[in-house]
Formats: structure tokens, C-alpha cells, sequence
């Protein structure tokens, strides 16, 4: 748990661009008197719960009331991973289900798809999977089981996406993207070359994973039929940009910037000799998002997520924000919560206002202090944003 913690504070540093220096009104406490409370939507709003496979049965059972009574209609979850099961991923979908929740699973790399006695390699936080590492084989007879015990075991409408692999462009998930010789994280972007020593291994894995998603896609085919289930791309570290990509340079996590990593997926590189576009497999782009502390949340959000995606794309897909927050500490003794919820509904208006968003998912409901907005039996005033959107 204590691993988990460390993990996430390194996330919403880097993702935010170490939060205060990217903020835009830190010294402005005050609110608007009167602040829109209902906010018209399209997409779907709902809220990451990782890391299940830790929870009991009833204790799952009772995240679900918790989620559901709050008036949230979608949550995140993570498939098979250590100390879990398919069994159990089925048991947690129909919990949610069971209290009327839609679930979008992101199912992470996990040993049963690469090759037997495969041994992880040293990550800045934990051990990690190299994505190039992948045994295709081994991967498409996982996800067939896993896929044919959903289809089997859980409601048709229980499941609303499939995100395969969770932020695979950061070396805080992908073995493949290592540090240098220094400690120091790379950046890799348009214009890195692709026989780039460091690069290799790493444009390997960008290929491995394009086949993945056909392999999903067709299994999903198998065994979703009549279910609408999409399959989501990798929720892409974001933002960076904004910064230089500072933090993730002094800290050790190497980075595929998302421009590079969807110009690569879809074969469109110059020096690629494969051209295969592996992104028509999939029916959206995950990315994820923790903006700056800034009033115009549309700006900032075209600046350094959509747009940087768009301007590569062959043709327009719809987004999945499957993460996105703002963390706690960044309010404490700087408008605490009611300032929190101040910037939820922006990154709402924002997202609505952009459009082609399909769904966000709000990190986390409660697990992390960090991030969590339920606590001690009741939702924070953050936490509130739900009861403000309306369909």
C-alpha cells in the first residue's frame, strides 16, 4: 500500500507539472458568489476505484453503495493483477453492476502474457512488464479467457469499455522505457529518430502493442456480441509539455510524448518501414489529465492534451479521459475544498465545451488521501460535482 502511495504523488507531480509552478491563480481565494451548480452534460462522468484485487467481497459491496448513493454513474477498474483473479474482476464488475454502475475496465499487462518464467525488469517504483517483452501467443489465449468469463459470468450492459494497458508512454508502467545512464528520464517526440539507440527496444514495444489491439479487437468480436463495448487505448500520460517535461527528466521517468506514440501506432512516421495502422482496432483514445490550477481549463486543456493528439490523427476519434483530478494538497490552506470543487466543475464545463469526449473518470473515489473524495462515510465537498451534473 505504502508502494501504491509513493507511486501516485509521483503521478499528479508530474502529470500537473509540479502543481505550483504551473498554477494560474494560486493567490486567488476568492469564488464567484453565485457559481453555475448544474452542469449540462454529454459524456459520462464517473470515478476510478483501483485496485480491487486488495478488497474483500463485501468490502467491494460496500465501495459500490458508496459509489452508487453518491450519484455517480460509471467507475474505472483494474482487471487481473497481482494478487487477483478473473474470477474475482467478475465478482467486482457485478457489484457495480448490481447497484446500476457502468464499469470500464482497464486491464493492465499482466505474467500471463509474456513467456513463461518471464522475470520483470526494475522500474523507478516497483518491477514492470517491458511491453516489448509481449508473447502474442500467450496474450491472446489470456484474453480469450478472460473475455469468454466476462461475456459468460456479467450482464451485457454491465461493461461500457476495455482500456488495454494503463499509461504504457510513462516508465512508471512500461519496462521498456528506461532512465539513462545518469538517473535521468528521456523524452521521446516527433522529432526523435527512430534508430535512436535507447529508442528500440521501446518502438518494439509501440509495435507489439498495435498488435494487441487487433488481437483484442477480434476476441472482443468473438465474444461481446450484441454488447456495445468499446476498446480504449492506453490511458496516455499527458501534459508534460507544459513544463518541458522537467520533472519527469529529474526523476527518472523516461516518456513516449502522445503525438510520437499515436504517429507510431498508426504507421505514420517517416522513417517507419511498418505502416500498419494498429489504431483502427480501437474505438477511442485514453489519455489522462491533472491541469494546472488555471480559470480557462478549456486553453489548457486543448494546449497540452487535445490538440497535440488531434494534430496527428488521421481521422478524428473519441476521447476516454480515464483519469483526471486534482489533488488535495494543492488546497490546503488555499481554499480547501470548496476551491476544489471550483475547478472540478471548470474541468467538467471545459470538457463539455471541447466535446468528443466519451467519458472521464475522476481519480479516485477512495483510495488515496491524495486524491480520494469520500471520507469517513460521506462524500467531500469536492466529491458534490456529481450531484451537480445532470443529464
Amino acid at each position: 500500500m505504502k508502494q501504491n502511495f509513493f507511486y501516485f504523488l509521483l503521478v499528479v507531480l508530474f502529470c500537473t507539472g509540479e502543481i505550483q509552478a504551473c498554477s494560474g491563480d494560486q493567490n486567488n481565494l476568492l469564488l464567484p458568489d453565485e457559481e453555475q451548480k448544474e452542469l449540462n452534460i454529454s459524456a459520462m462522468h464517473g470515478v476510478c476505484r483501483q485496485n480491487l484485487q486488495w478488497m474483500n467481497h463485501g468490502e467491494v459491496v460496500e465501495i459500490a453503495n458508496n459509489i452508487a448513493n453518491s450519484h455517480i454513474p460509471v467507475v474505472r477498474i483494474n482487471g487481473v493483477k497481482e494478487r487477483g483473479s478473473i474470477e474475482q474482476v467478475i465478482h467486482n464488475i457485478n457489484s457495480f453492476s448490481n447497484k446500476g454502475i457502468k464499469v470500464l475496465l482497464v486491464q493492465p499487462m499482466w505474467m500471463d502474457m509474456f513467456p513463461e518464467g518471464y522475470e520483470k525488469v526494475t522500474g523507478p517504483n516497483y518491477k514492470l512488464y517491458r511491453m516489448s517483452d509481449i508473447d502474442l501467443d500467450r496474450f491472446r489465449s489470456f484474453m480469450n479467457e478472460l473475455l469468454e468469463q466476462l461475456a459468460i459470468h456479467t450482464p451485457a450492459d454491465a461493461l461500457i469499455g476495455l482500456e488495454l494497458f494503463n499509461e504504457a508512454n510513462w516508465g512508471g508502467f512500461n519496462g521498456d522505457l528506461q532512465p539513462t545512464s545518469e538517473g535521468k528520464g528521456e523524452v521521446f517526440t516527433l522529432e526523435t529518430p527512430l534508430n535512436h539507440p535507447s529508442f528500440q527496444a521501446i518502438y518494439t514495444g509501440i509495435l507489439q502493442y498495435g498488435k494487441c489491439l487487433e488481437i483484442t479487437k477480434d476476441l472482443m468480436n468473438d465474444h461481446f456480441t450484441g454488447r456495445d463495448v468499446k476498446l480504449v487505448t492506453t490511458g496516455l500520460v499527458s501534459g508534460g509539455e507544459r513544463n518541458n517535461y522537467r520533472w519527469s527528466i529529474n526523476n527518472g521517468f523516461t516518456v513516449i510524448a502522445t503525438n510520437m506514440f499515436m504517429t507510431l501506432l498508426q504507421g505514420k512516421h517517416p522513417e517507419q518501414t511498418e505502416k500498419t495502422n494498429w489504431l483502427q482496432f480501437a474505438d477511442g483514445i485514453g489519455i489522462h489529465a491533472y491541469p494546472a490550477l488555471v480559470d480557462n481549463m478549456e486553453n489548457d486543456l486543448r494546449t497540452y492534451y487535445f490538440d497535440p493528439i488531434n494534430a496527428v490523427l488521421d481521422t478524428p476519434m473519441p476521447y476516454w479521459m480515464t483519469e483526471w483530478g486534482f489533488s488535495r494538497p494543492q488546497f490546503q490552506n488555499n481554499g480547501g475544498e470548496k476551491r476544489r470543487l471550483h475547478y472540478a466543475r471548470n474541468f467538467i464545463k471545459a470538457i463539455e465545451t471541447i466535446g468528443g469526449t466519451v467519458m472521464t473518470a475522476l481519480y479516485e473515489f477512495d483510495a488515496t488521501n491524495e486524491y480520494n473524495i469520500w471520507e469517513n462515510g460521506a462524500l467531500l465537498e469536492s466529491g458534490k460535482i456529481f450531484q451537480e451534473i445532470i443529464d
